[in-house]
Order: C-alpha cells, then sequence, then structure tokens
C-alpha cells in the first residue's frame, strides 16, 4: 500500500470501542472498492479493508459510525 489518508481529528479514534467505518479502496489497476468494516479506530479499519483486496494502492476512510 502507498498511501494511507486519515481524515478524521484524533478525539475519534480515542475511544476504543468498535465502530462501523466506510473504507474506500483503490486498487494499483484503478478499480475502486468501498468496504464496511469494524475497528477500534480508522487506521485499523484501512488495514481491514486493504487486506480484503489484492495490489492496493490507497485507501482513505469516508465515514464513521459510532453505536449507541
Amino acid at each position: 500500500m502507498t498511501h494511507v489518508m486519515n481524515i478524521f481529528d484524533s478525539s475519534l479514534n480515542s475511544n476504543r470501542k468498535l465502530k462501523y467505518y466506510s473504507v474506500e479502496v483503490i486498487t494499483f489497476d484503478g478499480e475502486s472498492y468501498t468496504e464496511e468494516v469494524e475497528a477500534r479506530d480508522a487506521e485499523e479499519a484501512q488495514e481491514i479493508a486493504a487486506s480484503l483486496h489484492d495490489e492496493v494502492d490507497y485507501t482513505m476512510v469516508q465515514g464513521c459510525f459510532v453505536g449507541w
């Protein structure tokens, strides 16, 4: 993976409870996928989403839902 972008403030990641993230995954051949994953922080969500595809160029968190 060449680039990981995290658009979230660190305060969102300070709560270590599981959250639902929407992560865009772009492969080297230009394909784009959106994955819904459950993780404790944005970095973990990006790693999980990237692991679902081969030859990932970059990932970007598109949104986050924190359950009650």
